[in-house]
């Protein structure tokens, strides 16, 4: 399976006419992204992202050849990777906007996306709608009179988060040796009790909260707080 990889660049200064020009790579020091090279094989997928003010996903493309020392001209010495066809986004796609459909933070450095995940950022941060793999239909009842709830997008959801509650906003895979996660639930921004219709969830339509703020969130039982709802009383 190929790797999903994220080409990072920490400004955008001078960056929209890096793009118009093809994004010239002839030397070491023209190069603007950086990837994990060491790691890359031919056939993994490239996204480009540009930090910054911008904050957004501006390319893609995949790779021609794995991680190589050049062996003359300006690349001597240095290690590169061929890569196929660069591909620039008509518009740049807000990070934002990526996390919200898919749990993918913005990258702080060039890394390597979990598998997990990896297939259903490559969709969203090209501009690509969501397959039928990323959505489901849930709210079915069960003879126990409680609502189905799809694995597939739970596990999703969890895995985007990155082990960090969007609540709080702690990382619970940082407490117990890892075994904090284990604190973590999943919840349904859009009550599945709120109607007796089949509804169709996407991973957008998750969040990922510890338990303590999970608790918080349905304190009362008539009404769930929303996200903003709930960090707005947390900062009290």
């Amino acid at each position: 399976m190929p790797q999903l990889i994220i080409g990072f660049d920490p400004s955008s200064r001078g960056m929209d006419q890096y793009l118009k020009d093809g994004m010239p790579n002839d030397s070491p020091k023209s190069c603007r992204f950086w990837i994990p090279d060491a790691r890359i094989r031919a056939g993994d997928r490239v996204l480009y992202f540009m930090g910054g003010k911008t904050q957004a996903y501006v390319a893609w493309t995949t790779a021609a050849s794995g991680c190589r020392t050049g062996r003359a001209g300006p690349w001597r010495g240095h290690k590169y990777i061929e890569l196929n066809k660069i591909r620039v986004l008509e518009s740049y796609l807000p990070a934002a906007d990526v996390f919200v459909a898919t749990g993918f933070r913005a990258p702080r450095v060039e890394c390597i996306v979990p598998d997990d995940i990896a297939n259903v950022v490559w969709r969203v941060a090209r501009g690509r709608p969501l397959t039928d793999s990323d959505r489901a239909i849930e709210g079915s009842a069960t003879e126990a009179r409680s609502r189905y709830r799809n694995q597939r997008l739970r596990e999703l959801a969890l895995a985007g988060a990155g082990g960090k509650c969007e609540g709080c906003r702690k990382d619970f895979y940082r407490y117990a040796r890892g075994l904090g996660r284990r604190c973590l639930v999943v919840h349904h921004k859009k009550q599945l009790r709120d109607t007796d219709e089949l509804v169709e969830t996407r991973v957008a339509d998750l969040a990922v909260l510890c338990a303590n703020c999970h608790m918080i969130v349905h304190a009362d039982t008539r009404r769930a707080l929303t996200i903003a709802e709930l960090r707005k009383k947390l900062s009290r």
